[in-house]
Parts: structure tokens; C-alpha cells; sequence
């Protein structure tokens, strides 16, 4: 996703009442009217932030015919996206990946194969009822995985936050701040290009090279 698109999806999604409406929205599309009974908010409110959100594009809409009189709008979900951002002292990382299927189960691609298995079966089985049984018992182990990870991965940003600590307590030392700069960057981005770290630093080639033959004497030779 590209900085734009991010940036106009987290100005959505950091209204408290916008993220109400996108979690009614991701178990089903629905109508103004129905989204402000439903969360007790005015129509006018919710239809002002329906409209926020579908020029951001996290929202589509489209009028259907209504049995009970004019022509209404149905609002659902445009997209399927992760969004994790990580701050801490020497740490901030933004991500935003789009994880959009299409049908006939592509998403399970990539999985390990019992479980890519276990999500062809449960979307496979003839019977809606059985699918749907199944289709729980598969979400639960899924669910299950992901928190497991997410553990995992909690436990990998407080090493790095650690690693990173004693890291600038060194750097700290070196007198030259544009020295500084530079190795935060290699630390940060495992990055040792001389163009990428120049245009990324917004400083000339030469003196980042010049740095960087230094760094390989004394640091990271």
C-alpha cells in the first residue's frame, strides 16, 4: 500500500465512531438507517462519515431498489488490509498489506499443506450446513495461529528494543553526528548502500561514502 493510501486509511480509521461502523460493516454491508439504530447514532452523523470514509475508499456503496419505498444505498467494505505500526525509543516501523482472496480459496495458498487442506474441505463440502460447520472448526485453529504469532512477535520486538538499547548507548559515543546518522540507518534498515542512504539521510554520496569506509575499518569490518 503506498503512503497516501495509508495515510488517508489511518485518518479513518483514528475516529472512534468510524471503527464502530467499519466493525458492523466487516460482518455485513448495510444502510444509514440501519447503521444508526443499530448504534444509536443519528443518521445524519453516520451518513457524514459513511461519505469520509468511501472517498478514502475504505468504504463502496451502491443504490438498490427498497420494497418499502424509494431506492436506498448499501454500504459494505472495500478492502482487506493489516495495518501494524511499531514505536518505541529507536523503533518506529509502519506497515499496511493488502490481503484481498478471490473466490475458490486462493488465500490458503502459501499455508503449510493440513491446513491449506483443511480450508479446501471445509470450502469444498456440498452441504452448506457441513460447510459452515467445518468452515468454524478451521476459523478457530486460524484464530488460534495468528494470536500465536502475534505472541511471537511481541516477544521478537522487546529483544530488538533491547539489542537496539545498548546499540545507541554505543552510538551515542561517536562525536560526529552525521557518523551517527548513518550507522542509526544501517541498524534501522540493514542498509548499506551508499545512494539509498544518501537520498534517505539527504546527504551527499561522498561524505556517506567516506563514512562508510570508516565504519568498515573500525565498526563493521
Amino acid at each position: 500500500m503506498k503512503e497516501r493510501e495509508l495515510d488517508s486509511v489511518l485518518q479513518v480509521i483514528e475516529n472512534p465512531v468510524r471503527r464502530r461502523i467499519i466493525k458492523r460493516l466487516s460482518q455485513e454491508p448495510s444502510y444509514a438507517l440501519q447503521l444508526s439504530k443499530e448504534l444509536g447514532l443519528g443518521q445524519p452523523l453516520v451518513a457524514k462519515h459513511l461519505s469520509l470514509m468511501e472517498k478514502a475508499g475504505l468504504v463502496t456503496s451502491a443504490l438498490e431498489s427498497s420494497p418499502n419505498g424509494p431506492e436506498r444505498r448499501r454500504y459494505s467494505l472495500a478492502k482487506s488490509i493489516s495495518i501494524t505500526m511499531d514505536v518505541a525509543p529507536h523503533l518506529f516501523k509502519e506497515r499496511a498489506i493488502s490481503f484481498n482472496t478471490s473466490p475458490g480459496g486462493k488465500g490458503s495458498k502459501g499455508m503449510n499443506a493440513p491446513l491449506g487442506k483443511r480450508v479446501q474441505e471445509a470450502l469444498a463440502a456440498p452441504d452448506e450446513k457441513e460447510r459452515l460447520s467445518l468452515i468454524s472448526h478451521v476459523l478457530s485453529d486460524v484464530d488460534l495461529r495468528i494470536g500465536t504469532v502475534e505472541e511471537e512477535r511481541v516477544s521478537l520486538l522487546a529483544v530488538r528494543n533491547e539489542l537496539m538499547n545498548e546499540a545507541a548507548r554505543i552510538v551515542g559515543r561517536l562525536e560526529d553526528l552525521d557518523t551517527r546518522r548513518v550507522v542509526f540507518h544501517i541498524l534501522e534498515e540493514h542498509d548499506k548502500e551508499v545512494a539509498s542512504i544518501s537520498q534517505s539521510l539527504d546527504m551527499r554520496e561522498m561524505v556517506v561514502r567516506a563514512i562508510l569506509e570508516e565504519l568498515e575499518r573500525n565498526i563493521f569490518g
